[in-house]
């Protein structure tokens, strides 16, 4: 039996399975293939965090504060010195992270997943090369290392001092792969930050001897620039896929089992004669294509209390027009611009998986999801009568969600949309040729707030040509319909538009008005240009940021009862949220950023999050987190969270500000408990009631 190896390397999000190993397994082991698949993303994390490999970091830290220059070596010193404590912890909090009541009592939560972001934090400041690794928000850098640049990615991939989870490959993966006798290991780098890692772990298997095929959607961004890079064969990979995996996959098996001629196998390129030779193109039948098979992929190991498995209707955008999206890139070889599974299909998958895998959680992974389709999904679930199964997907404001669709959609299990909206200005929509009209946004955010749908909207704010007038429309949309957003799980954000190099924006600039201030031209792993460009008719940079500060300083205070960034009382990652929404759909949600909400009489406190650190000297208490840090008196600090008392919250701001206090001290005094939320520093408590899975008591 031939013999392959899948693997999905770090770098990714540890929260769920993906589907790029499970969707070929589906296709290998029923043409007799033998597949194992191998999440290195879940198994690098939990390594990391192993007592052990943290006690290890601190003592390497201490080591390396001794040389460090002192405005550094604070930093490092405070840092190794929590190894100890985290060592200690992290069990713990991985516990709260995986079960269903303590995942979802914020205050649990947070000191939970702070203590491992500050684990993760420890291990890069440990490692030998300066860099950053987080999964908080997805990050894997390296000082020093452009990973734009083949030259850099050679020098980077052939250091083990740059490679987090080398000890884990040497003395697990590897020994692992060796064992197994496999014939091929296949490797998908679908996200930038999996580029590093990915190909260290490519490097050294080929260098063991394996014969590495690479594939996934980061490689087929830039794989117009693998032609000129022969040495890219050369170091990291026999072959390459460079768009859908599945029948090249399959037919790259029989060659190498039999006739060897690469050039039969579709999607791929390779190495020949020293030159870098592509084959044809070929787009699947996605409809045809048979349900992921998980098995073999670590289901109870993620950072998650419920399995969230994902699936696709369809492969593409059904809109595909924005000038600034990047995301159906690799669907574009095909002439149908969205290629999806029936609804009975999808239902049948869903219904598959959930009995074999008991798991009730859905993340429908589409680009946008169109409201007819969502339609007929309703449909096809309806005869499952499986009313505990749950989804959440992304779709576009559009007119066809109506108040009665999204009655329909929530009774079948939809439990929160992702949308975006980009701007609130109609001219810039227009130019950026996103296809919805502004009337509707409001009309649509309505009913699926009415309907008990949770949702997110995306806005951004710097487009080519865009001035204050539309900008400031873009802020004042959220203003104007705070209502929609007075919900914990309605949520939204504001961001600085950054370009990507698969979109019109680059490829057009000058069209655009857009003038690119760094050089690109030597770049062989470009993904985008982040903000290094300017606006030739329209908002400068430092216009920009002036903006954002504006939207913060509105959007803080009228916001503050339930939203913050990075968010305190519901979580922004998709399978996290998507729990939370099961959870409190229908429920009253009774956890807060703010205090000085008197509209009910539930009782709160206020306490230091254990997962901060408390310094104490000269009379002083300085609380740091991952976040900011306060420095006050004693009696300051014990007031603000060591108050034992339960009260409601304007009664608690009332003890703080002081007897007699003003109006604006009392606000200064809620703006600053709110800061210090916000910054995860202090913790507003809710009083325990006899429903555990609402409860806000004080992990240890």
């Amino acid at each position: 039996m031939f013999r392959v190896a899948l693997i999905y390397p770090p770098g990714g999000d540890p929260r769920a399975p993906r589907l790029p190993l499970p969707a070929l397994a589906a296709v290998l082991r029923p043409a007799g293939v033998g597949v194992t698949l191998l999440d290195l993303d879940i198994e690098g994390v939990l390594d990391l965090l192993r007592p052990e490999r943290l006690l290890e970091a601190g003592k390497r830290l201490t080591r390396k504060a001794m040389s460090a220059d002192p405005a550094r070596r604070r930093l490092l010193e405070r840092t190794a010195y929590r190894a100890p404590e985290l060592a200690e912890t992290i069990p713990a909090s991985l516990a709260t992270i995986r079960d269903p009541t303590l995942f979802c009592d914020p205050v649990r939560l947070n000191c939970a997943r702070e203590r491992l972001y500050d684990a993760l934090d420890l291990t890069s400041l440990a490692a030998p090369c300066p860099m950053r690794y987080q999964t908080e928000v997805l990050r894997y850098e390296v000082d020093g290392i452009d990973p734009s640049r083949f030259s850099d990615l050679l020098e980077v991939t052939s250091d083990p001092g740059a490679n987090l989870f080398d000890d884990h490959w040497q003395t697990d993966v590897f020994p692992r792969l060796e064992k197994g006798g496999y014939d091929l290991v296949g490797i998908s780098l679908t996200l930038r930050w999996q580029i590093i890692p990915g190909l260290s772990l490519a490097r050294q298997l080929r260098r063991k001897g394996f014969r590495v095929l690479l594939g996934g959607t980061a490689i087929a961004k830039v794989s117009h620039r693998l032609p000129h890079l022969p040495d890219f064969f050369t170091e990291f990979a026999d072959a390459v896929v460079i768009r859908e995996g599945e029948t090249a996959l399959l037919e790259l098996i029989d060659q190498l089992q039999a006739g060897r001629d690469l050039g039969k196998v579709p999607n791929l390129m390779y190495k020949a004669d020293g030159k870098v030779c592509s084959t044809r193109l070929h787009i699947e039948d996605y409809a045809a294509l048979p349900t992921p098979d998980f098995d073999g992929m670590p289901l109870g190991r993620y950072l998650s209390p419920q399995l969230v498995l994902p699936l696709m209707v369809g492969k593409g955008c059904y809109h595909d027009e924005c000038t600034f999206c990047d995301i159906p890139f690799i669907n574009r070889v095909s002439p149908k611009r969205y290629r999806t599974r029936a609804a009975d299909k999808l239902a049948a998958d869903i219904d598959a998986l959930a009995g074999k895998h008991d798991c009730r959680h859905f993340l429908l992974a589409d680009e946008a999801l169109p409201p007819r389709v969502l339609d007929r999904i309703a449909d096809a679930l309806e005869p499952l009568r499986r009313p505990d199964l749950v989804f959440s997907g992304y779709a576009r404001l559009e007119p066809g969600f109506t108040k009665q669709l999204c009655s329909k959609l929530a009774r079948a299990g939809l439990r929160r949309l992702y949308f975006g909206l980009e701007s609130a200005d109609q001219g810039t929509l227009d130019r950026m040729h996103k296809g919805i009209r502004i009337e509707n946004a409001t009309t649509v955010l309505r009913n699926c707030r009415s309907a008990g749908i949770r949702f997110h909207v995306f806005s951004m704010i710097g487009f080519p040509g865009e001035h204050h007038d539309s900008a400031r429309r873009t802020i004042a949309f959220f203003a104007d319909n705070a209502e929609l957003f007075d919900d914990p799980g309605n949520t939204f954000d504001i961001h600085e538009l950054e370009i990507l190099t698969d979109t019109p924006y680059f490829s057009e600039a000058d069209k655009f008005g857009i003038r690119i201030d760094i050089s690109t031209e030597d770049r062989d792993f470009l993904f985008g240009i982040g903000t290094n460009w300017e606006n030739t008719d329209g908002l400068t940079r430092a216009e920009v940021a002036a903006l954002l500060g504006e939207a913060g300083e509105l959007a803080g205070p009228r916001f503050s009862r339930y939203h913050a960034w990075p968010p305190v009382v519901w979580p922004a990652q998709e399978e996290w949220s998507l729990i939370y929404a099961d959870r409190y759909f229908g429920r009253p949600f009774p956890h807060r950023v703010s205090v000085s909400d008197g509209a009910d009489d539930t009782l709160y406190r206020l306490a230091w999050n254990p997962a901060a650190v408390v310094d104490r000297s000269d009379g002083n208490c300085i609380v740091t987190s991952r976040r900011g840090s306060v420095t006050l008196d004693q009696a300051s600090f014990q007031a603000l969270g060591e108050d034992a008392r339960y009260r409601r919250g304007p009664d608690i701001v009332a003890a703080l500000a002081g007897r007699n206090a003003t109006d604006k001290r009392r606000s200064d005094i809620e703006g600053f408990v709110v800061g210090l939320v916000r910054q995860r520093l202090l913790d507003i408590v809710r009083k325990p009631t006899d429903d555990i899975g609402l409860q806000g008591s004080i992990p240890s």
